[in-house]
Formats: C-alpha cells, structure tokens, sequence
C-alpha cells in the first residue's frame, strides 16, 4: 500500500484570556479543518507544516510544541493509500488570516479563527479535533500556577 506523510499546524492566538483556533474550508468540500499539506523532499514535518500554515491562512507562526500523529487509511482512484500527518502546536506571530495568495484559492475557499473551545464542535475530522484538545489541554496546563 503506498504511504502519504504530511504534516499540520494547530495555531492559536490568545486574546482577552482565551484562545482562538485557525481553521481553513476546503474548497468544494463542506468542511473545516486544520491546515495541513505533503512534505516535500529534503523538507521536516515541522518546515512542512509550518510552510502549510502560510500558504493556507496567511499566518506566520512560531513552533510552540510537537503535538502527535494520525494515520488513516483513504482511497483514492481505486487505491487504497495509507497516510500519516504529523500536528505541530504553532503561536500565532503576524498576518492576517486569509489573506492568501491567490493560487491557493484553487485549495482553500476561507480561513478564519474561530474559539478553541469551540474546536471540537467545529473540525469535521476527528483526528484533528483530538490534535485541538490535545493542544487546549497543554495549554491549560501550562497556566496552572505552579
């Protein structure tokens, strides 16, 4: 079976004591999700999903932590293709969210933020809603006074 890896971003700003979440809708698809993409040859999961995250929300970030892995099997032209995506916890650095070159309109129709508390309502993957409270849970721990 051929294998896929590709790599995503979870990406937050914080604002008024709460975190938001960036999420993109895939054109022609009645979905959100996190954004995520192939990594290229010579190219980390880490640079890949990093490079993902500007191409599809306009957001240059700062890697915050690894988070994990999903693996899924999904078929595509009749083959069955097993692919791994690897999901980074990213800090929101600067840009504005959608503002996004214009080819990438062919494989993104929006990006916005959204409340991370609202990820798992939202996401229609369950592997990346996990990635999201995977990340709102280090992020609480993290504000625990210690």
């Amino acid at each position: 079976m051929p294998r896929e890896a590709s790599a995503g971003g979870v990406v937050v700003r914080e604002r008024d004591g709460q975190f938001d979440l960036a999420v993109i809708q895939p054109r022609g698809r009645d979905a959100w999700a996190l954004p995520k993409g192939h990594v290229d040859s010579g190219e980390t999961p880490q640079d890949a999903a990093q490079r993902e995250v500007l191409e599809e929300t306009g957001l240059k970030v700062r890697l915050h932590s690894p988070l994990g892995e999903i693996r899924y099997v999904y078929q595509f032209r009749g083959q069955k293709i097993f692919k791994q995506v690897s999901f980074f916890l990213f800090s929101y650095l600067e840009g504005e969210i959608d503002r996004l070159d214009p080819k990438m309109r062919l494989e993104v129709k929006q990006a916005r933020w959204i409340p991370l508390a609202e990820a798992s309502k939202t996401l229609s993957y369950k592997g990346e809603r996990e990635m999201a409270d995977k990340a709102a849970a280090l992020l609480k721990a993290e504000r625990k006074p210690s």
